[in-house]
């Protein structure tokens, strides 16, 4: 079952939680040096490695080869968090391998040679690193990790060399947009060594009024401490947003209702729609399901709409390109087959 169909830890406010390790090998150019035929060589020892991994785990595997995929697959991939938007440029022989649960795999050829993931829903930070940490170790056995002893781990990026863990948790908070805290949190932040990004990674707006927090340097920390200081954040910003949700429910509880209410008749009604839309009314579906004014949707439920009402996942489901408008149209029957079902 993938990731995001599933319920995790502190829904109501936490959607997601991710662990990447950046890796290199030692024998190779780094990915921005590599020739076609190199990057080549790279995705086949990879594969080869991945595949004895998942063999003695007794896992099953699966592997995409990017450069054989359409970029609506593609797309749909990204859309699903399992590739960066990296990797839909197709220069250079890039894969995506996974266990076949989708929870967790590796991305060939993107910054770096390896970059190891691990996704959860809901807080799962230590759980989704143990997973990660494994699966590095296994990969080791296999292949010769780029390692310094001063520096540790080399990575293409400066701020990956050391332990190559970029940590990060998805959050859910409305309130805090509306009172306009995240701009003053993300200078804050930036200063602390983190980083607020969008939905969907480094230069996205908040979609959906989700925001991204992560570490942003990993030299001269430990695993153990950049997963607790990204813990810590993230539990104030939890804090933070229920402090605000409550207040609003007790001051103006028929206002909360009526959002609500309303984005939830015009999404299980609607004919067409464009993402844009379907996003801001799906962020007042999940505060409705959250404060207990929904009960009748659940949260996979809302995470596969969520997760599945772009472009890329829309025309893969229809199985052809589509125009703007049947996208649109095909987006709004997608959502209302998921909401109405729920009813019944």
């Amino acid at each position: 079952m993938s990731w995001y169909l599933e319920q995790g830890a502190e829904a109501d406010v936490v959607v997601s939680s991710r662990i990447r390790l950046a890796r290199n090998l030692s024998d190779t150019n780094f990915p921005w040096r590599l020739t076609a035929a190199e990057a080549e060589q790279v995705t086949d020892r990879v594969h080869d490695a991945f595949s004895t991994v998942a063999e003695v785990s007794g896992r099953g595997l699966i592997n995409v080869p990017l450069q054989s995929l359409d970029d609506i697959n593609k797309l749909a991939l990204a859309e699903r968090r399992l590739i960066s938007r990296n990797m839909l440029k197709a220069d250079l022989p890039r894969s995506l391998l996974l266990f076949s649960d989708e929870k967790s795999g590796v991305l060939v050829n993107e910054e770096d040679h390896l970059r190891i993931q691990s996704m959860r829903a809901g807080f799962a930070l230590e759980e989704a690193l143990n997973e990660a940490d494994k699966l590095e170790a296994a990969l080791g056995e296999e292949l010769p990790f780029a390692y310094d002893e001063k520096l540790g781990y080399l990575t293409t990026c400066p701020t990956n060399t050391g332990t190559g863990l970029r940590v990060s948790v998805m959050l859910h908070v409305p309130l805090l947009m509306r009172k306009n805290l995240v701009d003053q949190l993300s200078k804050r932040l930036a200063q602390a060594g983190y980083t607020v990004r969008g939905a969907t990674g480094e230069g996205s707006d908040a979609v959906c009024d989700m925001i991204q927090i992560s570490n942003q340097v990993t030299l001269g920390f430990t695993e153990a401490e950049i997963v607790k200081g990204l813990t810590q954040l993230s539990r104030e910003l939890v804090s933070q947003e229920r402090k605000y949700r409550s207040a609003l429910q007790e001051e103006d509880p028929t206002a909360l209702e009526d959002e609500v209410y309303r984005a939830c008749g015009l999404l299980k009604s609607a004919r067409r729609i464009s993402f844009d839309e379907a996003m801001c009314n799906l962020s007042s579906v999940r505060l409705g399901i959250a404060t207990g004014i929904l009960d009748e949707i659940d949260y996979q439920s809302w995470q596969q709409i969520f997760i599945e009402s772009g472009p890329g996942s829309i025309q893969l489901r229809a199985g052809q390109e589509l125009s703007q408008t049947k996208i649109a149209e095909q987006r709004a029957q997608f959502i209302r087959e998921i909401l109405n079902k729920q009813n019944k």
